[in-house]
């Protein structure tokens, strides 16, 4: 009976933990797909069937977009199981996807830190305290606005996804350890948690070393400890067999930030997180903590001076971290571990290594999960402390002895609860509007803008919205303003050529063409411009240099697309065909490149050959009705 309600207490905490998620992410399910979507969803032919799975396995992500160094296959995955369900013209599905992740994430967090609790004697929580303080925990993590670039950002969805495995693989594996039959099952269950938390992201890496933490402190024994390096070494083994197997193009290496300027960008960094943690008011999908010119010399000293305070309160914060941990140790061993999982969660994006950028909101997803554990566990030892001085050991407490929390002073627990109280309700409240900010790229960008993350990058592609809107003029002063903020980068100058030969300025995308030259990464879309620049002002055939390109990069297929388009506009099927049967023996996975194959075939009379391609491009893409519609039209011709 007693287990039947622990369960019971548990289900329902569970259920409150998915009600406040869904309850301050709601508004999300009206936004569309926007940033990095476009790449990661709509333009990821590897989502778009169950066939590809294995293909998905195979490659990094950002196939058709740019260079990366990402390697998810179970985000992937995902957006596989969300393209068969809703397709692209329900984004509100993928969003409901992403906000169940979180709040299933939030769940394995509540189960995670219930354990804990119970392994720390300081607290003196009963059974039904510990799964209160774990409930308040989980539910101010998954409700803080923070989050928000994780959760309402359906390309954001690898850290819910690593955090949710994670989590579930540290509540297996503490159960595990626990005197109890199905060890085993426990134990594989864990093992895969942490597989899968690896494969979602690249920082799930932190939940294998948490758990070499747990077993650190716990001490199960030396054939249990070496059971578990055994078992994570296969695990760090097959995925490193997956990973440096797959196919990618790797983005060119960043020169290395001076290790003398890191510790200063280290503290940075830990005094803007958090104040984000405390104070989430202004977000952004970018942030800056370095002092690089402002525009004007009044601005970049107003900015140089802010981040000499901001050093000067990381540095203060560090202290403070160091003195809490040193009174963790010696009084809440559960806070403790918190905060050690909390600094191996925090290192590798704290700046101390270099990175693709100094901060990012969404990189504090799963470090702040810890930091919340630890604070929650300070809060419930000290009230215990403070309850103890005050009745005195004459009063039937045993010396030594911490009693209940939950029997506290009904003042002091009213402030505090209070407080609490408050500051949840103002989280919530700041996710729940946040949402809006995500509603369709123009406004994610023009927000953003505003809340002072004018960036290059942010304004490039607000001056590609403005493209897109037949608003010439804007995109070109947006454009020259990025390039004035950076002038050294090459995408910038394409993006910026692009909307020139759109104006018909060719002497000036020409001029912006010159400064994409050096880049390797850039050279098939630069001879691409280029020869279309060509054709438009000096009649010249762009066959060539289209041809030159697929040699430059023949896995590309927008090289490979164009040249085929080019060859289409010229009449000539039959090489069309050759260009296109060579390509899908690569890469067969592309339906796009099946579905135009079958046109071609289809074009010289070749039916049969036509229909099996379209076939393909079915099997490629599940939702393919142009294909489905070629393929009616045959069989009624027929």
């Amino acid at each position: 009976m007693l287990a039947a309600l622990k369960n019971l207490s548990r289900t329902i905490a569970g259920v409150l933990i998915i009600a406040a998620t869904f309850l301050v992410y709601w508004p999300a399910l009206r936004n569309g797909f926007v940033w990095d979507d476009t790449a990661l969803v709509l333009r990821d032919p590897l989502i778009r069937s169950w066939q590809n799975i294995p293909e998905g396995f195979r490659h990094f992500l950002f196939l058709d977009a740019t260079a990366s160094n990402f390697y998810r296959p179970i985000q992937r995955l995902t957006f596989t199981a969300d393209y068969q369900l809703f397709g692209f013209a329900a984004p509100a599905g993928w969003h409901f996807t992403s906000i169940l992740v979180h709040a299933l994430a939030g769940v394995g967090l509540f189960l995670v830190a219930e354990k804990l609790l119970a392994l720390s004697a300081a607290t003196r929580l009963s059974g039904e305290g510990r799964r209160a303080v774990a409930l308040g925990a989980a539910v101010l993590w998954v409700i803080h606005p923070l989050h928000t670039s994780a959760v309402t950002y359906i390309a954001g969805r690898a850290d819910p996804l690593a955090a949710m495995f994670g989590f579930a693989g540290l509540a297996l594996g503490l159960a595990s350890l626990t005197p109890r039959a199905r060890v085993g099952l426990w134990r594989c269950g864990a093992v895969l948690g942490f597989a899968l938390a690896l494969l979602s992201k690249e920082s799930g890496i932190v939940f294998t070393l948490i758990w070499l933490l747990v077993l650190a402190w716990q001490r199960p024994g030396w054939r249990v400890g070496a059971t578990w390096l055994a078992l994570l070494a296969v695990v760090l083994g097959g995925y490193c067999a997956l990973r440096f197997t797959a196919e990618k193009t790797p983005p060119p290496v960043a020169p290395p930030v001076p290790m003398a300027v890191r510790p200063i960008l280290a503290a940075r960094a830990l005094a803007e997180y958090s104040g984000l943690l405390v104070a989430p008011l202004t977000l952004r999908m970018e942030r800056d903590v370095s002092t690089k010119p402002q525009g004007d010399f009044a601005a970049t000293m107003q900015n140089a001076r802010l981040r000499e305070y901001q050093t000067l309160a990381g540095v203060l914060l560090l202290v403070g971290l160091a003195l809490w941990m040193r009174h963790a140790v010696r009084r809440v061993p559960v806070a403790a571990f918190g905060l050690g999982a909390f600094g191996l969660a925090y290192l590798p994006i704290s700046n101390l290594f270099s990175l693709n950028a100094t901060l990012a909101e969404h990189w504090l997803y799963v470090p702040s999960a810890f930091l919340l554990l630890a604070a929650a566990a300070t809060i419930i030892a000290w009230k215990g402390t403070a309850e103890a001085r005050r009745r005195g050991a004459g009063e039937g407490s045993v010396a030594g002895e911490l009693p209940s929390p939950l029997r506290a002073s009904a003042p002091s627990r009213f402030i505090l609860t209070g407080i609490l109280i408050a500051w949840a309700l103002a989280l919530g409240a700041r996710t729940f509007l946040r949402q809006e900010d995500w509603r369709d790229q123009r406004t994610f960008i023009e927000r953003t803008i505003a809340a002072g993350g004018a960036s290059p990058r942010m304004l490039m592609n607000l001056a590609n919205v403005e493209s897109g809107a037949r608003q010439p003029d804007k995109a070109v002063a947006l454009y020259r303003e990025a390039l004035r903020q950076s002038p050294d980068q090459p995408i910038i100058w394409l993006g910026y050529a692009n909307v020139l030969a759109r104006n018909r300025d060719f002497a000036g995308a020409r001029a912006a063409l010159a400064h994409t030259e050096g880049s390797p990464l850039l050279a098939v879309e630069t001879g691409q411009l280029r020869a279309l620049l060509d054709e438009l002002e000096l009649g010249k055939d762009r066959g060539g240099a289209l041809r030159q390109a697929i040699q430059h990069a023949p896995k590309s297929w927008s090289a490979r697309k164009a040249y085929v388009e080019y060859l289409n506009e010229r009449g000539d099927p039959a090489p069309a065909i050759a260009e296109l049967r060579s390509f899908l023996e690569a890469h067969p996975f592309r339906a796009d490149s099946w579905r135009m194959l079958g046109a071609r075939l289809e074009a010289v009379g070749r039916i049969d050959l036509a229909r099996s391609a379209y076939q393909e491009a079915l099997r490629r893409d599940v939702r393919d009705e142009a294909s489905r519609a070629y393929l009616r039209q045959i069989a009624g011709t027929k």
